[in-house]
C-alpha cells in the first residue's frame, strides 16, 4: 500500500508469513535520489520513520546535496532467528524503488555487509544501485566505488568507520585538541555499536583519552589515563560492555557515563539518550550527537542554558550522507583514505560554521544549523546528487588569493 502527499510518500508493507509491518518513507519527491538507513527495531512505527526521514532531509540540505531524505524499516526483533529472511522479504518488496530512486544504508539493528548480501540474494546489485543511475555511473565504476566501503581503514572498514569518524570529527571541532591541566581532552561514548566503536577509534587516533563507554546494561570507566580503545575494538561487535572490564577500569550502571567528568560526550546509541535532569548537571564542555533523534528538545535546551556546546544529531549524524558525497562526487575515483580525509575536512568545516553562527547570534546550535540548511538548499533540478561541495571548495580555493581560512585537515 502506498500513501502520498505533495511532499511525502509512504510505502506500507505487511509480511504475509509472520505478520510484522514495515515502511519506507520518502521525505520529498523532487530530487533524483532519496537516501536513508534501513533499521530493524521492535516497536518501530510509521511515525518514527517519518521523523527520521525528515531528519535525513535536514542532513542532505545542510550538506547542499540534491538528495531527498528517506528511511525504511521493519517492526522486528533484530535478535530473532528469522531476521535475515524477514529483511530479505522486505527488500524484495522495495526492489523496484531500490532500482529506481531509493538508496539505503545500515541503521539500528542492521549492518552494511548484511543488507548488501541480502539484496544481492534478491538480484539487486546493491542497496545503493540507484546512486549509479542518478550519478550517471556505469556498473563497473559504481561497483569499484561502492567496493571501497569494504576497505580496511585502521581496523574497521570504511563502511563501518565513516559515520563514527564524522561524529568524532564533530566532537573534535566542538572542543579542540586541548584538555585541561595539561592533559589530553577526555571523551565518553554512549553506545558501542558500529557508530560508537568507530567514534571511539577516531577519537583515540586524534589524541583523545576515551575514559568511559556505555551500552544499555553497564558503563565501563577508566581509573587511569583512558580505556584501551584497540582492546575494546578487538572484541566482537555487540560484546557487552560489562565483559570488557580489566585492571584499570571499573563498572557502573549505564547512566554513570553522564556523571563522568569529560570534555565531550558522544551520543551514539538511541533516541532521547540524555534526560533533562541529567543535562542539568552533565559535567562536560560539549555533547556531540551521532544517534538519530539522540537528544530531546528539553535536554538540548537545558544544555544550552548551561553553556554546554551541542552538535545536533542532524549535524553530527550526517557522516553517512557526507561520505557518499566524498565517495561518488569526485570525477576521479578516490581512495578509501581520501574519502575518510575529505569526510573529516567536510565535517570540521560544517561544525565550525554552525558553532560560529550560534555564538555570533547568541542562538542554540540547532537553530544555527537549521538556518544553514536553508542557506545550503541544493538545486532541485541538479542533474547529479553528489559533487557540488568538492567543486565549490576547489573553485573557492583557486580564487582565494587572500588565503582565507579553509579548515586544516583533521589530524588522522
Amino acid at each position: 500500500m502506498t500513501a502520498q502527499t505533495e511532499n511525502r510518500v509512504v510505502l506500507r508493507y505487511q509480511d504475509e508469513r509472520e505478520g510484522f509491518r514495515g515502511w519506507a518513507v520518502f521525505d520529498g519527491t523532487a530530487r533524483p535520489l532519496a537516501a536513508g538507513g534501513f533499521r530493524v527495531q521492535p516497536g518501530l512505527s510509521e511515525q518514527v520513520l517519518l521523523d527520521l526521514a525528515a531528519a535525513m532531509s535536514l542532513k542532505q540540505r545542510l550538506l547542499g546535496l540534491a538528495v531527498d531524505g528517506a528511511k525504511a524499516g521493519i517492526d522486528y526483533d533484530p535478535d530473532a532467528p528469522g531476521k535475515h529472511e524477514a529483511m530479505r522479504r522486505f527488500l524484495r518488496f522495495l526492489r523496484p524503488h531500490l532500482l529506481e530512486r531509493l538508496s539505503l544504508g545500515s541503521d539500528m539493528g542492521t549492518g552494511w555487509t548484511e543488507i548488501e548480501a541480502l539484496a544481492r540474494a534478491e538480484g539487486i546489485p546493491s542497496v545503493k544501485i540507484a546512486v549509479a543511475r542518478a550519478q550517471g555511473l556505469d556498473e563497473a565504476e559504481f561497483s569499484a566505488r561502492i567496493g571501497l566501503l569494504d576497505t580496511d581503514t585502521g581496523g574497521l572498514t570504511l563502511g563501518q568507520r565513516r559515520a563514527g569518524h564524522a561524529v568524532a570529527t564533530a566532537a573534535l571541532a566542538a572542543v579542540g585538541t586541548t584538555g585541561t591541566q595539561g592533559r589530553p581532552p577526555r571523551a565518553a561514548v554512549q553506545g558501542l555499536g558500529t557508530l560508537g566503536r568507530a567514534a571511539a577509534l577516531s577519537l583515540a587516533e586524534a589524541g583523545f583519552a576515551v575514559v568511559a563507554v556505555a551500552d544499555e546494561h553497564a558503563c565501563l570507566m577508566s581509573t587511569s589515563g583512558g580505556l584501551g580503545v584497540e582492546r575494546l575494538l578487538a572484541a566482537p561487535a555487540r560484546t557487552p560492555v560489562a565483559s570488557l572490564a580489566t585492571a584499570g577500569s571499573v563498572l557502573g550502571p549505564p547512566d554513570a557515563l553522564f556523571e563522568t567528568r569529560v570534555d565531550v560526550v558522544v551520543l551514539a546509541a538511541c533516541g532521547d539518550a540524555l534526560s533533562s535532569a541529567q543535562a542539568e548537571c552533565l559535567p562536560a564542555r560539549a555533547v556531540a550527537v551521532g544517534a538519530n533523534l539522540g537528544l530531546s528538545a528539553p535536554a538540548e535546551a537545558a544544555l544550552h542554558r548551561r553553556g554546554v556546546t551541542v552538535v545536533p544529531d542532524f549535524v553530527g549524524g550526517c557522516g553517512g550522507s557526507a561520505s557518499m558525497d566524498a565517495l561518488f562526487g569526485p570525477p576521479e575515483r578516490p581512495t578509501a583514505s581520501a574519502v575518510l580525509e575529505q569526510l573529516g575536512v567536510r565535517m570540521q568545516d560544517l561544525v565550525h560554521r554552525v558553532l560560529e553562527l550560534a555564538r555570533r547570534e547568541g542562538i542554540p546550535e540547532r537553530v544555527a544549523a537549521t538556518a544553514l540548511c536553508h542557506a545550503e538548499q541544493a538545486d532541485q533540478g541538479s542533474p547529479r546528487p553528489y559533487g557540488r561541495w568538492a567543486l565549490a571548495r576547489d573553485t573557492a580555493g583557486a580564487a582565494d588569493t587572500a588565503g582565507a581560512a579553509h579548515p586544516a585537515a583533521v589530524p588522522w
